[in-house]
């Protein structure tokens, strides 16, 4: 192999990632969200990739003048013969990842190809589908060596030949010099009087120590050249799983080229990225954080959550944290990551009341995984009834105080003491009913709105919120978390909403849980966890629920 090849720097810190789990690679830059899948993942039953991440012309010109591009197979896409159907023009075919289709069935011998046969280079669509738009220019300096029916050859002085195929409005005749990035043609569909889908078909052609002069894998070059076009690719994101324990769990994350905006925390529960149903909780990471003031010049890039209920068994489970902007495949994970827990599940003292089904289940939008813990008919038969849960929740407020939310229960009003409850329950305030000042007043005061579900499902199914007591006021809601039976822990809910219990009560008096549960965050104790709203927010918009 030449000496000038090499492989792609700034992809080698992913290409783990990339080649076990095919999951796009994310770069921002001019042209935002540009991610790629990894080369030889080629369309489903579309033949054997090659997957190579070799550059094999560093420092070429990216062949289409102008971004957005987008290399893909014209054959097994959209409007392609293969491509079951729907247009050569649909969205799919214009949109990012990007789609290696190197080495795809043909007849055409590649010693290169894992199948001994294949197609020659890649396929580039331009931003749009017309034909006869887009520039097509020149890779590298050279000579133009060859021009047919729709075809065109540039040979740079090291020997390596460009290959534009199916372009129209040609600028150049055969001999000319050329220099990199002067243009050649058009993208367009000419394909010798019968027309093809509008794309370049664009192949390298070099001398390959062992094997002769071939045609080489092109995706990775064109990677590099593309990103070169739209600029340069971000710093990966940094941080650390600073802790995960009974109370909860806590870490950092930043990309350090852009401070002023906060990253996202993806955390797994015994899984990874791509790991059979492993799903991402995100946790937004901007929480002030003293030691990060002086080491990263900026301070608001905490994050901290609580554990979820279903996990609360007494049993080791893992935790794996992964920083990332939000494009798709860019995860790092975190220093430290993965950590360990094993706590139990400790019932807070309380009524428990009924959950009528699933429906209202999936109205009070009580998360399986976050919200509800399994426990055995024993362990239900020590907690007394309370009334049932209603079918789903009714929040209300006041044009006199928008910001303040009150959950409605009969003839009772209970106050939501804070942003954080409400998002911990999901009660969004501009889904609020507006209800007069009057009509609110008339209202009993009932207990303060715990700051986190509690939900405890037996063997049958029946599901039951652990709750305060309603018609008895704010003193009589769920008290002495700790007091009741010990099967796990209750631990803070997600976005750093503590376990249950807590606001105090606005008319005086503490109410909800006014114990700390073994794995409450109080701000006492553990200063990181006053989370701002946008965390909880962000949280609850974003996890993945049953």
């Amino acid at each position: 192999m030449s000496a000038h090849r090499r492989s792609l720097p700034f992809v080698a810190p992913l290409l783990a990632l990339a080649t076990g789990l095919a999951a796009p690679l994310a770069f921002a830059g001019g042209e935002a969200e540009f991610s790629f899948l990894p080369p030889g993942d080629l369309a489903p039953e579309s033949g054997t990739g090659r997957e190579d991440f070799t550059v094999y012309v560093p420092g070429m010109r990216y062949p289409v003048e102008a971004a957005p591009s987008f290399p893909n197979s014209q054959v097994w896409g959209r409007g392609g013969s293969q491509g079951g159907g729907g247009g050569q023009c649909d969205i799919e075919n214009f949109s990012y990842p990007w789609r290696d289709n190197y080495c795809e069935s043909r007849q055409w011998d590649m010693p290169l190809c894992p199948s001994g046969t294949g197609h020659q280079g890649q396929d580039i669509r331009g931003a749009t589908c017309d034909a006869d738009v887009h520039w097509v220019v020149s890779a590298s300096d050279g000579t133009v060596t060859s021009i047919g029916s729709y075809s065109l050859y540039v040979t740079a002085p090291d020997g390596t030949r460009f290959d534009y195929l199916h372009t129209s409005s040609l600028q150049v005749n055969v001999g000319d010099e050329v220099t990199k990035g002067q243009r050649l043609s058009r993208v367009s569909n000419e394909f010798g009087g019968t027309p093809t889908t509008v794309h370049l078909h664009f192949n390298i052609r070099q001398n390959v120590d062992g094997v002769g002069t071939v045609y080489v894998p092109p995706y990775m070059s064109l990677v590099e050249s593309y990103q070169a076009l739209i600029g340069p690719p971000p710093t990966p994101v940094e941080g650390a799983l600073d802790e995960v324990s009974c109370d909860g769990i806590r870490g950092w994350s930043a990309a350090l080229d852009a401070l002023e905006a906060p990253v996202e925390a993806l955390l797994y529960f015994d899984g990874g990225p791509g790991e059979g149903q492993s799903i991402g909780f995100p946790v937004l990471a901007d929480q002030p954080r003293e030691d990060l003031c002086d080491a990263l010049g900026s301070c608001d890039h905490g994050f901290a959550t609580g554990l979820p209920l279903s996990l609360l068994d007494a049993t080791d489970h893992a935790v794996r944290a992964f920083g990332t902007r939000g494009l798709a495949g860019d995860q790092v994970e975190l220093e430290a990551s993965p950590r360990t827990f094993s706590c139990p599940l400790a019932i807070p003292t309380g009524v428990k009341r009924a959950i009528r089904d699933q429906g209202a289940e999936n109205a009070w939008r009580f998360s399986s995984f976050w919200d509800v813990a399994q426990v055995s008919d024993g362990i239900l038969a020590t907690i007394p009834d309370g009334a049932p849960l209603g079918d789903a929740p009714r929040v209300v407020t006041t044009a006199a105080d928008p910001a303040q939310l009150w959950l409605v229960e009969g003839d009772q009003k209970r106050l939501v003491p804070d942003p954080l409850v409400a998002a911990a329950w999901e009660l969004d305030p501009i889904l609020a009913e507006r209800v007069s000042e009057e009509d609110l007043d008339a209202l009993v005061d009932g207990p303060v709105l715990p700051s986190r579900p509690f939900v405890l499902r037996g063997p049958s199914g029946a599901a039951f919120l652990i709750d305060g007591v309603l018609g008895e006021g704010g003193g009589n809601a769920v008290a002495g978390v700790g007091g009741g039976a010990t099967v796990g822990n209750g631990g803070s809910g997600p976005g750093g909403a503590s376990g249950l219990g807590g606001g105090s009560d606005a008319e005086g008096g503490d109410s909800g849980c006014g114990c700390g549960a073994v794995g409450e965050l109080p701000s006492g104790r553990a200063p990181w966890v006053a989370s701002a709203l946008a965390l909880l927010v962000g949280w609850a918009r974003g996890r993945r629920r049953r």
